[in-house]
C-alpha cells in the first residue's frame, strides 16, 4: 500500500486539467550532491547572515528549519517550473515511485470523506489471502484509531521494513474483523496492460516510467510477439512521465540500429546524443502511439523520436510540453533537490518545452487555457508556438516550442450525447458508485468469479446500478439527461464495470472492460498504416 486509489477514467477537461497540473513531471536522472564554488559560498553566507538576525532579532519565536526549507523551495521555484526541493520524506516517496517498489502491506486505500477504505488488495502482495477485501474500512492499526485520520498518516502506520508484523482492524459491513499481516516488498508495476487486440494487434498501456519500466514493456513485447503481434499500439495518454533512461530503453526496442533517439544540452553539459543499438524487439511492425495533454516528459521523449523517425503514427492530442532534464543532488539531512541541468531536443532538432517567462502560475494557467482552446480543435497544428518547420528523417514537416503535435488529431467529443457522462466522469460518480457496490458485495464476488478475464466475461451492470449513477448526480447537482443517458448507456455501464472490476481484480479488469468502449482505440483500429 502506500498510494490512494485513482482508477484511470475517461472524463472531462477539468478533470484532465487538474490531472495534470498535480501529476509526476519529474524526468528526472539521479546523481549525487557535490559541493558549490565560491559565488554559492558568498550567497549561502549572505542567507546565513539574514537567518541568524531572524532567528536573534525578529519578534516572534521561528521554526528555522521550516523557514530554511521554505526559503530554498522558493529559490528553486524561481529557476523554472520543474526545479525544486523535496523534503527527506518526499526524497523517499520519489525514489520509491521510480524505484518501482515500496516496503508495506501491499494495499490501495481508497478515501471517502475523512474515511480510509481498502480499495483494493494488491495480487501477491503481502495483504493477498489473509483474508482482508477491498471495501473494508479501517478502524485501528497496530490498535490505533485510524477513523479521521489523515491518509499520509495512516500509510506512515501501515508501511514498515519487510518481515515485520502489523495488526489492522476493519468494519466489514458492520461486522469487525482483524488481521495480522506480515509487511513485504511491493512491486507497483508501471505497465498496466497489454494484450492482443486481435490477431495481429498488440496493445500496450504504460502509466508512468520507472526503473523497471523498460524490463515490463520488454517483456510484454516479447510476449505479444510470440502471439503475432504485427502491429503495436502503445498507448502513453495520461503518462506525465518519469525515467528517461527507461524512455530511451523503450525507445530503442522499436528504432533501427543507430537512428537518435534524443539529445541533451545545458550551460554546464556538451550536447549528449543517445542512439539505439542493435538488437531492438520490434523494428519492423507498424506502430501507433496514442498520447494526449496529460503526456509529458518521457512520454514525449518516446513519442518525439519515433515521430522524427518517421517510426510510429503519434495520434491523439497535444502533449504537456516538457523538455527540461532535471538532476537529484542528494542533501545532507536526506532531502533532496530536483535541479534543471539541461534541455532533451527530438532528433529533428526541437525542443518542446513551453515557456515559462511569465512564472510559474501563468505556465500552468496558459496549460489549463490552451487544453480548452485546443480542445474542439479540428487541426493538430492549433496554436504553434513555434513556427519553425522541423523536419523528419523521411521530409515531413513536424513543429516543436510545447509538447509533440499528434500526425492525427482526435479532439475531444462534440456532441450533445457526452455532456451528462462528462458531468457525472469530471465529479468521480462511477468510482463513486462502484465502490458502494464493492463495499456490499466484495466477498460475494470474489467468491463467484475467478479472476479478471472471468468478471470482464460475465459481470452485468444491471438497471438498479445504472438508477443509483443518476441519483448519485442528482445528489451532485447533476440534472439527469434521459437522451444522453440513452445515447451513451453502453458507456456509462461500461465504466461502472471497470471501476468495480479495478478493485476487485486490478487493472486487468479495469481495462479489460473500458477499452471495449474507448472510441478513440477504436478510431485507431480502423486506420490502415
Amino acid at each position: 500500500m502506500g498510494k490512494t486509489d485513482k482508477s484511470a477514467q475517461s472524463g472531462s477537461l477539468i478533470l484532465v486539467c487538474v490531472a495534470m497540473v498535480t501529476g509526476v513531471l519529474m524526468g528526472a536522472m539521479l546523481t549525487s550532491h557535490k559541493g558549490g564554488n565560491e559565488p554559492s559560498r558568498n550567497l549561502q553566507g549572505k542567507m546565513g547572515e539574514v537567518m541568524q538576525l531572524v532567528e536573534s532579532k525578529y519578534v516572534d519565536t521561528v521554526d528555522i528549519d521550516s523557514l530554511s526549507e521554505h526559503l530554498v523551495a522558493v529559490m528553486l521555484g524561481e529557476l523554472d517550473p520543474h526545479s525544486m526541493y523535496q523534503s527527506a520524506r518526499e526524497t523517499e516517496r520519489t525514489e520509491e515511485m521510480m524505484r518501482g517498489n515500496f516496503e508495506g502491506v501491499g494495499i490501495v486505500l481508497h478515501r471517502d470523506g475523512d474515511t480510509t477504505y481498502v480499495g483494493q488488495v494488491l495480487d501477491g502482495g503481502p495483504s493477498d489471502g489473509v483474508g482482508i477485501m477491498p471495501g473494508d474500512q479501517l478502524l485501528k492499526v497496530d490498535g490505533v484509531n485510524v477513523l479521521g485520520m489523515k491518509s499520509d498518516s495512516v500509510v506512515a502506520r501501515l508501511r514498515g521494513r519487510r518481515g515485520t508484523k502489523v495488526k489492522v482492524a476493519v468494519d466489514r459491513c458492520g461486522e469487525q474483523k482483524e488481521f495480522d499481516i506480515r509487511r513485504g516488498v511491493v512491486d507497483h508495476t508501471t505497465l498496466s496492460f497489454s494484450t492482443m487486440l486481435n490477431d495481429t494487434t498488440g496493445y500496450i498501456i504504460l502509466s508512468s516510467f520507472a526503473e523497471t519500466s523498460y524490463d515490463e514493456f520488454h517483456a510484454a513485447l516479447k510476449q505479444l510477439k510470440q502471439r503475432g503481434m504485427r502491429r503495436l499500439i502503445f498507448d502513453l495518454r495520461g503518462n506525465g512521465g518519469g525515467s528517461l533512461s527507461s524512455a530511451i530503453g523503450i525507445a530503442n526496442e522499436l528504432l533501427p540500429a543507430g537512428s537518435l533517439i534524443v539529445y541533451t544540452q545545458g550551460r554546464h553539459q556538451r550536447r549528449q546524443d543517445v542512439r539505439a543499438r542493435m538488437g531492438g524487439m520490434f523494428t519492423q511492425g507498424s506502430v501507433v502511439v496514442m498520447v494526449d495533454e496529460a503526456s509529458a516528459s518521457a512520454s514525449e521523449v518516446v513519442s518525439g523520436a519515433l515521430q522524427d523517425n518517421d517510426r510510429a503514427l503519434i495520434v491523439g492530442r497535444r502533449t504537456f510540453g516538457k523538455g527540461l532534464v532535471q538532476r537529484e543532488f542528494q542533501l545532507d539531512d536526506g532531502s533532496s533537490v530536483l535541479l534543471t541541468t539541461a534541455r532533451y531536443y527530438t532528433p529533428s532538432g526541437r525542443c518542446i518545452q513551453r515557456s515559462y517567462d511569465q512564472g510559474t502560475d501563468k505556465y500552468y494557467s496558459d496549460y489549463v487555457q490552451q487544453v480548452i482552446d485546443e480542445s474542439y480543435a479540428d487541426n493538430p497544428t492549433v496554436h504553434i508556438t513555434d513556427s519553425t518547420p522541423y523536419y523528419t528523417v523521411g521530409g515531413r514537416v513536424v513543429y516543436g516550442g510545447g509538447g509533440i503535435y499528434p500526425d492525427k488529431l482526435m479532439p475531444y467529443r462534440k456532441d450533445r450525447d457526452y455532456a451528462y457522462y462528462n458531468q457525472l466522469a469530471s465529479q468521480g460518480l462511477f468510482n463513486k458508485v462502484a465502490f458502494e457496490y464493492v463495499r456490499k458485495n466484495a466477498a460475494k464476488m470474489l467468491s463467484q468469479y475467478a479472476d479478471a478475464a472471468d468478471f470482464v466475461k460475465r459481470f452485468q451492470v444491471d438497471d438498479a446500478l445504472l438508477h443509483r449513477l443518476v441519483e448519485a448526480g442528482q445528489a451532485a447537482g447533476i440534472t439527469p439527461d434521459n437522451h444522453s443517458l440513452q445515447a451513451r448507456r453502453r458507456l456509462m455501464t461500461n465504466m461502472i464495470k471497470a471501476n468495480i472490476g479495478f478493485f476487485l481484480f486490478g487493472n486487468d479488469a479495469y481495462f479489460g472492460v473500458s477499452t471495449q468502449e474507448d472510441d478513440d482505440l477504436k478510431q485507431v483500429m480502423k486506420m490502415k498504416i
